[in-house]
């Protein structure tokens, strides 16, 4: 069995999420890549054991990426009211 050593994978997902937020075209798609990229730092953050760090931004990342949401809802209701194509 192949061991796969944590800071690794997390080095992975923030590989992933920087190549996806570049490469991915719709709004979400690069939110969500910037989630995932958020997921690999607060890895690597945890896995040099600064847990208090680790929590904190966690949080922060978690209630950043609820608000992106949230205005990019707003806006594309606000386009759709106004008849513009999305």
């Amino acid at each position: 069995m192949i061991m796969i050593e944590f800071p690794y994978a997390a080095v992975v997902l923030m590989i992933v999420g920087a190549l996806g937020g570049l490469f991915l075209t719709q709004a979400i798609d690069k939110i969500l890549m910037l989630a995932v990229l958020g997921d690999g730092l607060i890895g690597i953050i945890a896995a040099y054991q600064y847990l208090d760090v680790a929590m904190a931004s966690s949080f922060m990342t978690f209630v950043g990426i609820i608000i992106m949401m949230i205005g990019l809802i707003r806006i594309l209701e606000i386009k759709k009211a106004k008849g513009e194509t999305i």
